[in-house]
């Protein structure tokens, strides 16, 4: 049964990328989960056998299971960053966590994008890592770990450094465990399924606050919750999951078919800019579900 499930999650993903083509793909972390590490490369090289077929590019972050039974994080990212379509990235070594970084997109020609090689939009990674460090935080009880303060002084100094060059971008940002913020998901603003508790940390690093303060983020996505897979408005930050497509030992719900989201960021010929979400279901592929706009120019 178990590698039944792995092929028919292999098939959805492939038919999925077929169906939607898309220009870049994002693993949102627990890509994959060996029990031995001896195949955890080969375990790798199937999640992103898809993406690298089509010669889509793609970026990676980690969730709590990737690391699991002895294999690091940094022999991990090793991996994620030799594929040829590959845009993941280790992120600095001074900065807590691994797969801290940003991918820019830029205008293929000057049009109503702006000049040439300007970047129009932004993507930002963050590592929310697994579980605390019980030695490091003694006096911390919480199932799940956190964002680190400086991992949040680093994306504040990624999002300034680019101040001069073209502060209005918009952005959006990625890490598999979702903020506490999640949690207070008012009914009359949230759109999607909410099938679960929020598996949050318990520890609130203010990464929320430091997005609304900054302003460029307008919505982030996480992964983590199997059974969760909605938005949620809050001060003017879209919460997100992004959905989940696994089939073999990834928990779920047989009324809840898997499915993943699709993120399309588009600017008309006024210079309008808009963020427009929607999902897709396992047995469904030619519905688009829970179309939804994210994030207009105000």
């Amino acid at each position: 049964m178990h590698d039944c499930n792995e092929a028919k999650m292999t098939e959805f993903v492939n038919e999925l990328l077929d169906v939607e083509q898309p220009d870049f793909v994002v693993f949102s972390g627990d890509n994959d989960q060996t029990f031995v590490a001896k195949f955890r490369l080969r375990a790798m090289q199937a999640v992103v056998e898809p993406v690298e077929a089509r010669q889509i590019p793609y970026a990676m972050i980690f969730g709590n299971h990737d690391d699991e039974n002895g294999f690091s994080r940094d022999a991990l990212v090793e991996i994620a960053m030799s594929g040829p379509h590959s845009y993941t990235q280790r992120g600095p070594r001074d900065v807590a966590g691994v797969g801290n970084y940003e991918v820019e997109v830029f205008a293929p020609a000057n049009s109503q994008w702006g000049a040439h090689e300007a970047c129009v939009f932004r993507l930002y990674f963050l590592d929310s890592h697994a579980y605390p460090d019980n030695q490091a935080f003694p006096f911390i009880s919480s199932v799940y770990d956190w964002i680190k303060p400086n991992q949040i002084e680093y994306y504040r100094r990624l999002s300034a450094s680019h101040i001069n060059a073209n502060n209005s971008v918009p952005a959006i940002m990625f890490f598999h465990i979702p903020l506490v913020e999640y949690a207070a998901n008012a009914e009359s603003r949230t759109s999607g399924e909410k099938l679960e508790g929020v598996a949050s940390s318990d520890v609130n690093t203010n990464l929320f606050s430091a997005l609304v303060e900054v302003g460029d983020v307008k919505a982030t996505f996480a992964g983590h919750d199997h059974v969760n897979e909605y938005c949620y408005l809050r001060e003017g930050i879209q919460l997100c999951y992004g959905g989940g497509v696994g089939l073999g030992e990834a928990y779920g719900r047989r009324d809840f078919p898997r499915r993943a989201r699709t993120i399309e960021w588009s600017m008309d010929a006024n210079g309008q800019r808009t963020i427009i979400s929607w999902k897709r279901h396992f047995g469904d592929l030619n519905s688009r579900h829970n179309v939804e706009l994210l994030y207009e120019d105000a």
